[in-house]
């Protein structure tokens, strides 16, 4: 049972730009500053795909030492912003133990080609230890999406 952390995005107070034109692409960045620790497994709901919309491209940037901490990122289960112990996060994005220690590109394609659903969908990083709170350490996904 993981502890599942939210951005302000996956709460609802922040909102991603939701794709109003066919073919349109649109970009959101979604940041997080580690202010308090996470505990190792702990996964962080960072991003939202709004509903209707597939992903086009991505990045991951991390800001800051991680000491070793790596993570994974993909589409979470369940409904955004929900507090529930069944919720985990997939790999679409990255793999288990992708290193925070530059700029990621996409690697694998299992994002690009997800299918666009009729309900917004949380993107979760789930990290390999624990993440110390400190207020130079980020991350930021960078999200490029259409409908």
């Amino acid at each position: 049972m993981a502890t599942i952390v939210f951005s302000r995005f996956a709460l609802g107070t922040r909102t991603p730009p939701r794709p109003q034109s066919a073919g349109a692409v649109h970009v959101a960045k979604f940041p997080y500053t580690f202010t308090t620790a996470l505990p190792a497994g702990a996964i962080l709901e960072l991003g939202v795909l709004p509903e209707f919309a597939h992903i086009v491209d991505y990045k991951l940037v991390p800001e800051g030492a991680f000491a070793g901490v790596t993570c994974s990122a993909g589409i979470m289960t369940g409904e955004v912003g929900v507090q529930d112990n069944a919720r985990d996060a997939g790999t679409e994005l990255f793999a288990a133990g992708t290193a925070l220690d530059a700029l990621k590109d996409p690697a694998k394609i299992d994002a690009l080609v997800l299918s666009a659903v009729a309900t917004p969908r949380g993107i979760g990083l789930k990290f390999s230890g624990q993440v110390a709170a400190d207020p130079a350490k980020k991350v930021n996904l960078i999200l490029f999406y259409a409908q």
